[in-house]
């Protein structure tokens, strides 16, 4: 069965562009590869490394097939398996790889995959990982290096803060993306610091935070991959597509019927409006964020020794 799972997988590497094929289990554990590797290690690293992002997209998008991560030097897809939860492909490529022929290429071959797990594996694989509360704080303590418990973090991350004159034409640059693309369920830009410009007058929270959420998370992926800075994201259900495109401290994102628009046709409709609006944000002001003195000491108040932790990431 492993020769038959590694001609399948080969199949999918031999497409012009494509470097490397993961098997993963979604807890991390890689099952099989097809690639250009000198290492075990560096299987290691695709293998956890993607599955942190196929759990953010799965909890975002419970039906998703697949999700695209693409920067300047690479792309990295992700593939759900047919009828499987626990599985998943993980495949990186060079930045100019036949996204036709991939996608043709996975469909035939996610099946065939899926049923030989099923017919073969069954039963012989490791059990997936789960750790209970106090494992999971043993395995984060272990990253510390610090010698003392008085570690302190400080955000970083800087609040959009938008006047009325490029507020109204960021509402006019996404009316424009909702007049030309049709069967648009929502589109929006979702900022640093909770500002949210879309034509409702307001977002709702949860799409918002998810939409910046899983942008975030494909962004470490691909940092930890490639050493680059990510541009798009590409998530596909059975009946839409999400689109997140990186703009200046934020986030475009698009929710849009699957079958509205060829895909090539709709990328190449939301290039000009993404240009646009990363020229309109790029001179926005930034305000770093604060917290009052009377929340600080009602943070503070819960003990002796206690501190207010405070985490973010830095630009």
């Amino acid at each position: 069965m492993t020769d038959e799972l590694n001609e399948t997988l080969q199949k999918i590497k031999n497409i012009t562009g494509v470097e490397n094929v993961v098997l993963i289990q979604k807890d991390g554990l890689p099952i099989a590869s097809a690639g250009v590797w000198f290492s075990k290690d560096e299987v290691f690293a695709v293998a956890s490394s993607t599955c942190a992002i196929f759990g953010v997209a799965r909890l975002i998008h419970g039906d998703f097939k697949y999700l695209l991560m693409e920067s300047e030097t690479s792309k990295v897809f992700l593939a759900s398996l047919p009828k499987d939860s626990n599985y998943f492909l993980a495949v990186t490529t060079a930045p100019r790889v036949n996204l036709a022929a991939l996608f043709i290429e996975m469909k035939d071959n996610l099946s065939r995959v899926s049923y030989l797990l099923k017919q073969h594996l069954e039963g012989n694989l490791p059990p997936l990982r789960s750790f209970s509360s106090e494992e999971t704080q043993r395995v984060l303590q272990g990253f510390s290096v610090s010698e003392t418990d008085n570690t302190r973090y400080s955000v970083t991350r800087s609040i959009v803060s938008l006047d009325r004159t490029r507020a109204l034409g960021l509402r006019s640059l996404l009316r424009q993306v909702h007049d030309s693309i049709p069967n648009i369920s929502t589109v929006f830009l979702a900022l640093s610091g909770g500002v949210r410009v879309s034509l409702d007058g307001f977002t709702d929270d949860r799409l918002a935070a998810m939409s910046f959420a899983l942008h975030d998370a494909s962004e470490r992926v691909i940092r930890t991959l490639r050493n680059s800075s990510l541009q798009t994201v590409l998530c596909e259900t059975e009946n839409m597509r999400h689109f997140i495109y990186a703009v200046p401290n934020g986030v475009f994102s698009l929710y849009v019927d699957k079958d509205s628009q060829k895909l090539g046709l709709m990328r190449l409709l939301l290039k000009h409006y993404i240009e646009e609006s990363r020229r309109l944000l790029d001179t926005v002001s930034l305000v770093k964020p604060s917290v009052p003195d009377e929340l600080k000491e009602l943070l503070l108040s819960g003990g002796p020794g206690k501190s207010l932790l405070m985490v973010g990431r830095e630009k």
